[in-house]
């Protein structure tokens, strides 16, 4: 049984939308036909001057805590874990990763890319 995660993506309609995709029992390419759950939580930064390095570091931290709670939270606690763990921790890791960078590209602005540096 293989467990991965595929593509991640990120959109802002009101804030910051993360999203990824849940895991699949399946090849690393989806089988045709097969549906995608997808997840994904708003973060909010209309509170937040992002021209500020300070602010700028509470949106990555904002971004992470959605990133990680969106691709799953503990991934010791996955079903897969005690299987194989270094594959569900990569997963998560790369999703988390992914969805941050995402965002991050998405919001284009210069003081939160240099913090997520």
């Amino acid at each position: 049984m293989k467990f991965t995660f595929e593509t991640l993506r990120a959109a802002i309609p009101a804030g910051i939308a993360l999203a990824c995709l849940a895991f699949q029992p399946a090849q690393a390419e989806p089988r045709p036909g097969t549906t995608r759950q997808l997840l994904s939580e708003n973060v909010t930064f209309a509170d937040l001057d992002l021209t500020r390095e300070q602010d700028a570091q509470i949106l990555l931290v904002r971004i992470k805590d959605a990133a990680y709670r969106v691709c799953g939270g503990d991934p010791r606690r996955h079903v897969a874990y005690d299987l194989m763990p270094a594959r569900v921790e990569l997963a998560f890791r790369e999703c988390r990763e992914g969805a941050v960078a995402r965002a991050v590209a998405t919001i284009d602005m210069p003081q939160v890319t240099a913090s997520s540096r």
